[in-house]
This record gives structure tokens, C-alpha cells and sequence, in this order.
């Protein structure tokens, strides 16, 4: 993505490409030739704890499997077990993998004992390697912020705006929370080459300090926008995307944290608001309903009959 900029984007060109991973969007890379096996540590960070989980017994249960076939290869290798058992062999290597050893069997010959000290090295390696891995993983610091599923585009103030709101999940608050938005659009260029470019969407208040319930942000759509003018049928045209890319201070985890959504031209919804989350409960308690997020009313239509307003950018 080139970043160099325009004042205003051209039209949409069509260009052959993946579909789009940021937030809900997807892309794949074709021809790269750095593999999976290359940055293993990589690798393990970006997969799911599922495939993670699953990645780890697969190759638990190979490599001991590995290793009973080759108890069995030295006949008489392993005391107690009977002749020829695959079965009695793999629990053997099982008990020598973790380093348990019951005592039931032992190796008796030179051949076991080498593979029984190879394997229990491989298997201190691949514990404190797990171990490492695992606790990376665990104890990475993110952001849990829901996002709206739309943006919105509608008149606040007598000022056409767009807007879209987000939530923490935690009850703890984020504090320095500061928030980019980047259109990204296509152009071809004088030459007939298509170009993939972004450019930023000035917000109303960019920094909140303290951000403790929710937070709607909002761009103007004025002269100055990229997207002044945006209507229903020019979205597609205009734009490729809208990414959102959040970074706060975690107080609890004392870590910077960080989220993002992905917003394509079907995600906007024109002349329309946000149900308020917000209201006051018993003994002047301010509550926030999360299921009210995605939530939309139709302009001029009162969604909550309490006195408070929409969740604004000062609001914490």
C-alpha cells in the first residue's frame, strides 16, 4: 500500500485481487517464498489455541510412536514388555518422553538405553519449548474491544457525519486511548497502473484520556473529507474500505493494547442513528447495555426515554 496521497480519491478501479484479514476481511498471499517452517515461532503465534492444541498432541503422539517403532526395532530392547507389543513399546516411550518412569519397564540393552536417552532429551527440549510457547501466547497483551458490525451516516449538529462506535469488554478502563482512521481506495494512475492507497480521516476527537464505557467515533464530511459527498450509491465506488485502529493503555496488564475493524462499503448504513447504550439506573447509576451496540433507529426516533445522550467521544 503506497503512501503517498491524494486530496480526493478517483473511481474505484477494478482490480484482480484476494479477498481481504483485517478484522472480518480476509487476503491471501500467492508466491511467497518464506514457509510456515522458516518462522515457527511465527507461526505458532498467529494460529488459533485449537490448532495450537492440536498442532502439539499430533506431534506428541507421532513422535512417540516414532520411538515405539524403534524399541521394536531392537528386539528385546525393553524389560517387562512383551515380545513384539507396538502397544507396550509406545507406553514405554510415553513414560520415557515425559520423564515419568513407573519402573514396570526399563530398557535392557545398549540400543534401548541410547534411544531412551535420545528420546527423554527430545522431550525436556519439547516441554520447556511448549512451555515457552504456550506461556507467550497466554500471557500476550490484547485488546478486548467490540467494535459496531455498521457505520453510520447521518446529521449531528446541523454537519454531515460518518460515524461508528466501539465498547470495552473488560471492566477495567483504558486510559490514553487513541484511535486512527484510514480510508483505503483504488485509483489508476496517469499511466494506466492500478494503485492500492490510503489516506487518513481527520476525527473529531482522535484522544480520549480515560475511556471507561463506550465510544462513538465520528469524522465530518465536510470540504475537507476525502468522502465529502458520500452517498449510498458512490460508497462502492469511492472506497475500497474503512480500517479503525485502536491503541490504549491495559491498566490491569500495565500493556499497551491494540484492535481493529475492517469496514467495507455494504457495512454503512445512511439516515439512521445509534440506539443509545447508555441510560441512568437506580440511585443515579449509569449503565451501559452492550447488546444495544449494533443497534439502529431510524433519525428523529428516540430509542431510550432517559435523559442522556448517545456515548460521545468525551465521554469516558
Amino acid at each position: 500500500m503506497s503512501e503517498e496521497r491524494t486530496s480526493e480519491p478517483t473511481a474505484r478501479a477494478a482490480l484482480p485481487r484476494t479477498v481481504v484479514a483485517l478484522g472480518v476481511v480476509r487476503f491471501e498471499s500467492k508466491n511467497l517464498e518464506r514457509r510456515w517452517f522458516a518462522d515457527v515461532y511465527h507461526f505458532m503465534m498467529g494460529i488459533s489455541w485449537a490448532v495450537l492444541l492440536g498442532l502439539f498432541f499430533l506431534v506428541y503422539i507421532a513422535t512417540n510412536g516414532l520411538f515405539a517403532g524403534l524399541y521394536l526395532f531392537g528386539d528385546g530392547g525393553i524389560e517387562h514388555a512383551r515380545s513384539g507389543s507396538f502397544a507396550d513399546a509406545f507406553w514405554f516411550s510415553v513414560q520415557t518422553f515425559a520423564t515419568i518412569g513407573y519402573g514396570g519397564m526399563a530398557p535392557a540393552t545398549p540400543y534401548a538405553h541410547v534411544l531412551v536417552t535420545l528420546e527423554a532429551f527430545i522431550g525436556m527440549m519439547s516441554i520447556a519449548l511448549g512451555t515457552g510457547i504456550v506461556f507467550a501466547k497466554f500471557s500476550r497483551p490484547r485488546a478486548l474491544i467490540k467494535f459496531s458490525k455498521k457505520m453510520v451516516v447521518h446529521v449531528r449538529n446541523g454537519r454531515r457525519v460518518l460515524e461508528f462506535r466501539l465498547a470495552n469488554q473488560r471492566r477495567s478502563s483504558l486510559s490514553d486511548t487513541g484511535m486512527k482512521l484510514n480510508l483505503v481506495y483504488d485509483e489508476v494512475t496517469s499511466e494506466g497502473l492500478p494503485m492500492r492507497r490510503s489516506l487518513p480521516l481527520e476525527l473529531e476527537r482522535a484522544h480520549m484520556p480515560l475511556m471507561a464505557l463506550a465510544w462513538n467515533v465520528i469524522h465530518v464530511l465536510d470540504e475537507r473529507s476525502p468522502l465529502h459527498g458520500l452517498t449510498s450509491e458512490t460508497a462502492a465506488q469511492r472506497m475500497v474500505g474503512i480500517i479503525a485502529m485502536l491503541s490504549a493503555h491495559d491498566e490491569t496488564m500495565a500493556e499497551t493494547v491494540r484492535a481493529r475493524q475492517f469496514y467495507q462499503p455494504q457495512d454503512l448504513a445512511f439516515d439512521c442513528r445509534f440506539v443509545d447504550m447508555i441510560s441512568r439506573g437506580e440511585n443515579d447509576v449509569i449503565v451501559i447495555d452492550h447488546g444495544l451496540l449494533d443497534e439502529l433507529s431510524p433519525l428523529g426516533a428516540l430509542s431510550s426515554p432517559a435523559e442522556l445522550p448517545v456515548a460521545t467521544s468525551q465521554d469516558g
